[in-house]
């Protein structure tokens, strides 16, 4: 797959230094000594290489040495300290970051990039698209006006950040794309809280505006699987494979129980993987039936249940789907709906506890830090992710190490040898000085 010049490194820093100019700065003039594109470019470096004393070490390269790697790599000429970072991105509008995201998503799409993200159901593409939402920070003292609160037992006050993700996910493979992400957020003076369900609504809404031809299957859990939110769904021509679990959906299972006893629902089975390893699948499939009492959406209904070599049950899951479930696409279907896991473990999981520290509190402020940074270290994340899929001198590094190894010494490379790109970074890693024993 030949990359273009679009998605190169040095074309995404382009995209973000045109973005980051873009953002309005609200400090008097007379009191701007770090310009606020350079601020941004500088927080991104460090979520980057993942390295919370990134800037730290930049400023004494650039005192002894006169330019940093980071003016040479990022193009950032003044660097800020931690303390002066965060004052000056607090406040940030987060929407013109997240902007970045379709951007980059449409340039991968014109590559051809995002076919491997592509299933096939009912002579159709789609990109299964798996919704989520995890909580990135929580404090019992530490708050701004757009935190979450919850009164615990004891009558203590929890803060916290939640995020509803957009995520782009397979079956069958590790690979995610980073689509969207949407805050729950409490506006400003407003006294009932946000909440997942409701992100969701936005996010959903604002994927349909900004990808209006996309082919869209929506995947995620049981708090979506309700009426007012399948509806949004159809509305904004989007398919979906929602988990439904009998606490929260009594009356579609007794109703599915009602058609099985009439003899109405359609089993069958399948198999896969090698004989040492065979997996055993069987499946059950309710048609049109009523997603709650009232009846007013009608889904199709589908459940599975796997088993391993032995016999013992390994797995059990049901879901609501719009699309006709049949023997011949019912283990492409089940397949979509599982793979909204992806998000947690190929998304969050990573983000969380694999250099990311999405956790980490960079910096919490009194007004958009908390998100600013969050968008900031997702695009981390996606940068990481085209370099994966398009960079060849990437590909040769990452094929010598374990990741966690290359990233430990390309930071090392950064802080202490003088590179002028990132293609030079790379380089220095690859020849017989630098590679590993």
């Amino acid at each position: 797959m030949r990359p273009l010049k679009s998605l190169t490194f040095e074309a995404l820093l382009k995209l973000l230094a045109r973005t980051f100019k873009r953002i309005p700065d609200e400090r008097a003039p007379r009191q701007v000594k770090w310009q606020m594109h350079s601020v941004l470019m500088s927080a991104f470096a460090l979520l980057f290489f993942q390295h919370p004393s990134l800037l730290d070490y930049q400023r004494r390269m650039k005192k002894q040495r006169g330019r940093s790697n980071l003016e040479r790599v990022f193009g950032i000429k003044d660097v800020p300290s931690d303390t002066q970072m965060r004052e000056i991105l607090d406040g940030v509008p987060p929407e013109q970051l997240r902007q970045v995201l379709p951007e980059v998503f449409q340039r991968m799409q014109r590559t051809g990039w995002t076919v491997r993200f592509v299933t096939r159901v009912e002579e159709k593409n789609y990109y299964t698209v798996a919704l989520d939402g995890t909580q990135y920070f929580h404090s019992t003292t530490i708050h701004c006006v757009g935190c979450l609160q919850r009164q615990s037992a004891d009558g203590q006050t929890h803060y916290s950040h939640v995020v509803v993700a957009a995520t782009i996910v397979k079956a069958g493979t590790h690979d995610i794309l980073p689509l969207d992400a949407e805050e729950v957020r409490n506006a400003d003076g407003a006294e009932k809280q946000d909440c997942e369900i409701n992100a969701g609504k936005r996010l959903v809404e604002r994927l349909r505006q900004e990808h209006p031809q996309l082919a869209i299957c929506v995947t995620g859990d049981a708090l979506y699987a309700h009426e007012p939110f399948v509806e949004l769904l159809r509305d904004l021509r989007m398919a979906f494979v929602l988990i439904v679990k009998p606490g929260s959906h009594q009356e579609l299972f007794e109703w599915v129980e009602e058609l099985e006893r009439m003899g109405e629902t359609e089993k069958g089975e399948w198999t896969e993987g090698p004989l040492a390893q065979r997996r055993y699948f069987k499946y059950r499939i309710a048609r049109a039936v009523p997603l709650s009492q009232s009846g007013r959406v009608i889904v199709n209904f589908v459940e599975v249940w796997e088993y391993n070599k032995e016999g013992r049950l390994v797995y059990h899951n049901s879901w609501v789907t719009d699309f006709e479930v049949r023997a011949e696409n019912a283990a492409t279907i089940i397949g979509m709906g599982r793979s909204r896991w992806k998000i947690e473990n190929e998304h969050f999981n990573v983000h969380k506890n694999q250099g990311y520290e999405l956790e980490h509190n960079y910096g919490h402020g009194e007004q958009t830090l908390s998100m600013v940074f969050y968008l900031l270290n997702l695009l981390a994340f996606l940068a990481h992710k085209l370099l994966e899929y398009g960079d060849r001198l990437y590909q040769q590094c990452r094929a010598q190490d374990s990741l966690r190894g290359l990233w430990t010494m390309l930071r090392s490379i950064f802080y202490l040898i003088e590179v002028e790109s990132w293609g030079a970074l790379l380089e220095h890693y690859l020849s017989d000085e630098a590679a590993p024993p």
